[in-house]
């Protein structure tokens, strides 16, 4: 009995000591996000898989990319990876899928028919790569992100009315001319249709026209008479809240020839009456 009981703490030390000496080596691939010294999974075929599948895609697959990332990081944590290994994978994934997504957008600028939903789809797809994949440096993210910046201003502009409407700033007695905010439209138009990335939109249905000048010209004429209307209402509808004295009726007579010298007999006439009955008011 005595020689069972010294053989069992023999053995019990014994395998203490043998787990001791090769802990590493039995634990070691157990250990979750621990890369191992080998791979376990065969790197080229996983790598091929990847390419593989978004072959078959037209860009960005939110379903497919979750599923593939979710994979690679199941995985790793399961220590089924090198260092070099995960790394070759990880990096496959994020090149395929960024090439991929950014052809995918600047393909759907061409597409036709054309589908802004397609290009939207596309351009989630970068903002996903920018926080999952920390991928906002690259350059072409980088060229997506301008490209849609531009894709959006353009599209805003062409769905414009252009509509001119007068505004009569009554603290210092000024506005801003039909002609200048006109102006202001053309120049914007002018600015889009001379940005590099224009020509990668310029098929995109309706921006073409939408900033042509001549266009845009003949839009945004159609508003001068409702403009200078408009603006003769305010003018006098602002000298209605004030005293009719030789102070302000000076101050009409310098509106009022500043809007005639704009105006081309709009809108002339209710100031000029109006003008008529301050000074009336003013002298009696």
């Amino acid at each position: 009995m005595k020689i069972l009981k010294l053989a069992a703490i023999f053995v019990i030390l014994a395998g203490g000591i043998f787990l001791a000496l090769n802990w590493n080596s039995i634990f070691k691939s157990s250990k979750r996000g621990e890369f191992g010294e080998e791979d376990l999974i065969n790197i080229s075929e996983k790598c091929e898989e990847i390419r593989s599948a978004w072959a078959l895609q037209s860009g960005w697959d939110e379903g497919l990319y979750t599923a593939q990332r979710r994979d690679i990081d199941q995985s790793k944590n399961m220590g089924m990876f090198s260092l070099q290994g995960y790394e070759t994978v990880n990096n496959t994934l994020r090149e395929t899928v960024a090439n991929k997504t950014c052809e995918g957008y600047k393909s759907g600028l061409h597409k036709s028919p054309f589908s802004d939903a397609f290009l939207q789809k596309q351009y989630k797809g970068v903002q996903t790569l920018m926080s999952a994949e920390n991928m906002k440096e690259d350059i072409r993210i980088k060229e997506i992100i301008k490209l849609h910046s531009l894709y959006t201003n353009i599209n805003k502009f062409a769905k414009s009315s252009h509509a001119i409407t007068p505004k009569f700033k009554q603290d210092e007695a000024d506005w801003i001319s039909f002609a200048s905010a006109q102006s202001g439209i053309l120049a914007q138009a002018k600015k889009y249709r001379d940005d590099p990335l224009f020509k990668e939109m310029s098929s995109v249905p309706g921006f073409q026209d939408a900033l042509n000048e001549s266009k845009l010209r003949s839009t945004t004429e159609r508003y001068r008479t409702s403009f200078y209307e408009g603006l003769s209402r305010q003018i006098i509808s602002y000298f209605d809240t004030v005293e009719h004295d030789q102070t302000h009726v000076q101050l009409l007579n310098n509106i009022y020839q500043r809007f005639v010298g704009q105006a081309n007999g709009v809108g002339v006439e209710a100031i000029a009456m109006y003008l008529v009955q301050m000074r009336s008011e003013a002298n009696s």
